[in-house]
């Protein structure tokens, strides 16, 4: 056989093999698109639990016993939380309806607000009223109330409709979580030795991942409790009712970027300040001015502050890619972007220096 028909021969293989691979992981793409975000937040729950599954694990020295036991306790740790801020909000809802159906407000909220012209909070709306195109608060009122309202109802529907699809979701993260935490190691080992990589540089891939997921996930939890425990601490200066009930929900809350603190400590400001225009109370009208300052200048100023150095010193990755990260990982991965985000870019360091090195040995 001639030396031209054993390249052919080697040659052809080669590209049937690598066409058809690649079209096999096209075709896996697609299958798992609609569930990725599922995949990778159950990936990213499984490796943060992982510490606690092999504690469990030395305990009672069953693995898929070890793997139910963490992976129920996963599930509630979000469950309930989840139903007592539903139950708290519904609560404080219900209490706010009743409060403004009491005082028949109508289109007469001017009115009703505005009993005494020399009051500070009348005099306070009037300046801002005076630089609104139409001088009519009532109208704005009633326009907002209706905007609320609809976009309360439009997101239950989609809620009600899309309920099936979010409980298969929530199955295929607890699937994966479960699996995943029973054949972590011998995933871990497949992976190892799937990368085309040299031991040392591998280990510094391994390395500067766990780092950065470890450094990412701490970080936002340490500076969550943070935020909680100030949270609490203005609800109590300012009168606000249960503060350390309110400041553990802010404590979750932080976790979420872009609204965060504020779904909680906005709606309690505004509350004080709605129950000074009904009372004719100057105390809750300033109380609930301060607790605007003292979240924006002290809990939003400490987070905007301390979060990105603590992560970027903890993993070794510029504050300005973490932040990048978790803004971009969120809107790619959703909420699980908030962790993969940061990692993925600290992955993309390592992998730019591994190939400075390499280039530089050829050189």
């Amino acid at each position: 056989m001639k030396s031209g028909d054993v390249v052919k021969s080697s040659f052809y293989p080669k590209i049937f093999f690598s066409a058809l691979f690649f079209a096999i992981l096209l075709l896996a793409f697609y299958i798992t698109k609609p569930f990725l975000i599922s995949l990778l937040t159950g990936a990213v729950l499984a490796y943060l639990s992982y510490p606690l599954y092999e504690f469990v694990t030395r305990k009672i020295k069953n693995r898929n016993a070890a793997s139910v036991i963490v992976t129920t306790f996963i599930v509630l740790l979000f469950a309930v939380p989840s139903v007592m801020v539903l139950g708290l909000i519904s609560k404080e809802a219900y209490y706010t309806y009743t409060t403004l159906n009491n005082q028949n407000l109508g289109t007469n909220f001017m009115k009703v607000m505005c009993k005494d012209e020399n009051w500070l909070s009348c005099r306070t709306i009037k300046i801002f009223v005076e630089f609104l195109p139409q001088h009519n608060l009532d109208y704005y009122f009633q326009a907002s109330i209706q905007k609320i309202t609809g976009f309360i109802l439009d997101s239950i529907s989609k809620i009600i409709v899309s309920a099936p699809l979010i409980l298969l979701k929530i199955f295929v993260v607890v699937f994966v979580i479960f699996y995943l935490l029973k054949d972590g190691e011998i995933i871990l080992i497949k992976v190892k030795s799937i990368l085309p990589l040299k031991e040392h540089h591998k280990q510094n891939v391994f390395e500067k991942f766990h780092r950065t997921i470890s450094a990412v996930f701490y970080g936002n939890l340490s500076m969550a409790i943070l935020q909680g425990i100030l949270g609490s601490l203005g609800f109590f200066i300012l009168g606000v009712s249960s503060p350390i009930l309110w400041g553990f929900v802010m404590m979750l809350f932080a976790l979420i970027p872009y609204f965060g603190t504020a779904i909680i400590w906005l709606p309690a400001a505004m509350n004080l300040i709605f129950m000074g225009y009904l009372q004719n109370s100057n105390s809750f009208f300033i109380r609930g001015m301060v607790l605007i300052v003292y979240e924006l200048l002290v809990v939003a100023g400490v987070d905007n502050i301390l979060r990105s150095k603590i992560i970027g010193l903890k993993s070794d990755v510029h504050p300005i890619l973490v932040l990048i990260g978790v803004l971009g990982g969120l809107d790619v991965f959703g909420f699980v972007g908030i962790i993969l985000g940061p990692a993925v870019l600290a992955l993309l360091i390592i992998f730019v220096d591994i190939y400075i090195e390499e280039k530089s040995e050829f050189e």
